[in-house]
């Protein structure tokens, strides 16, 4: 028997539903009703969706260590900077590039209720947050 060293094992999905996972694991996972704020915030704001996106990030604050930021921002710019970028349904959502390692595995999605509206990050990284919400650790 061979000694493989540090060889680490890596699984190739086989199955679509395999595919679909490693691709929400991999990167963000953009909802149809974000996708849909996404094209109606650059649109409102007259920028082409095909050249803005949202951006996304994280920093230092909040009484849990860390929030997001969000906010409409040209895609080359983003490209710039080095950021993740993800695309679907004609809408672009820019990772911020240290922020990434934070928001791996998310979903943006968009969610509106009675006391109020925006764009929500559901995060499986987060191991605590606030009582009021806005920020995580």
């Amino acid at each position: 028997m061979s000694d493989c060293g540090n060889v680490q094992k890596v699984f190739v999905p086989t199955s679509a539903d395999d595919k679909k996972h490693l691709s929400q694991i991999q990167g963000v996972e953009i909802t149809d009703t974000a996708a849909e704020k996404i094209l109606f915030f650059c649109k409102t704001d007259k920028k082409d969706s095909t050249e803005y996106g949202l951006r996304v990030g994280v920093v230092k604050d909040g009484c849990s260590g860390n929030s997001y930021t969000m906010e409409l921002e040209s895609i080359a710019e983003s490209k710039e900077k080095g950021d993740k970028i993800f695309t679907y349904k004609g809408a672009t959502v820019m990772v911020e590039k240290l922020s990434y390692l934070f928001v791996v595995g998310s979903r943006v999605d968009y969610q509106e209720t009675l006391l109020a509206s925006g764009f929500q990050l559901v995060n499986p990284n987060v191991k605590k947050s606030c009582s009021c919400g806005s920020s995580f650790a």
